[in-house]
């Protein structure tokens, strides 16, 4: 129960971290990126933004993640990046 309250926590964090400023093109987008994320059930959330195939390379003091398919949750897992501490290099 715990492992699920942890995984469940993680998910509303990471929604509620996306900051809705900047114009109004990007307030509304990332509006309806963090109450998509809120109100995703777990295996959804799993599904679409935690399991995307990609690439880890390691490279003198570099680490890059190369993501080796595209999906249209992409561009939301990428807004998430663009608000927490470290930022995905891609």
């Amino acid at each position: 129960m715990v492992m699920a309250s942890l995984a469940w926590t993680l998910k509303l964090w990471s929604g509620m971290l996306v900051r809705v400023k900047g114009n109004a093109n990007q307030r509304r987008v990332r509006k309806v990126i963090r109450h998509e994320v809120i109100r995703m059930e777990f295996s959804t959330y799993l599904n679409t933004l935690m399991l995307i195939p990609a690439q880890v390379i390691r490279s003198s003091r570099q680490l890059r993640l190369r993501l080796l398919a595209y999906r249209p949750s992409v561009d939301c897992l990428l807004t998430l990046s663009d608000h927490i501490a470290m930022p995905l290099r891609c």
